[in-house]
């Protein structure tokens, strides 16, 4: 029942959070130095290891409310299939509870990965705006790419 229950809860929240971006072609306000690009892909490197779990951010919420696993696995599944919920206000207090834990688990995991940044000597803003091109530019993800590749050969 309980791995019966990780997979849906997995499967729910990733595909509730997913959120489709629109392919944009973005500029940069100034170049990309040497040094960004090998900052970056230290960062990069680090976020892509330390991602945010949804998952066990979840369950870990999950525990701390009074709603048994087997409602819990009922009720998101009703909602993956688009099926209306009756929520008692137990519940409902009880989801919101579940909500602010895992933002507030989001905000540590986004912290970490800030003070990472920050720790690397690149601004926050100027990550961002490397990675949003980097996302939006092949070019550039293959001159990351092969400075990857040599870094660990």
């Amino acid at each position: 029942m309980l791995k019966k229950l990780h997979y849906t809860l997995l499967l729910i929240v990733v595909l509730c959070s997913t959120v489709l971006y629109a392919q944009e072609k973005s500029t940069l306000t100034t170049p990309i130095s040497s040094d960004e690009v090998t900052t970056f892909i230290k960062v990069y490197e680090y976020k892509l290891n330390h991602p945010f779990d949804i998952a066990t951010s979840l369950q870990k919420a999950v525990q701390q409310t009074t709603l048994s696993e087997e409602r819990m696995t009922t009720l998101l599944t009703a909602q993956f299939n688009g099926n209306d919920i009756q929520l008692t206000t137990t519940e409902k207090e009880e989801f919101e509870k579940i909500k602010a834990i895992m933002e507030k688990d989001r905000m540590i995991n986004q912290v970490a990965l800030d003070s990472f940044i920050t720790k690397n000597k690149m601004k926050l803003s100027r990550y961002e705006e490397i990675e949003n091109y980097f996302h939006n530019n092949d070019s550039f993800q293959n001159k990351v790419a092969q400075l990857y590749n040599q870094k660990t050969n």
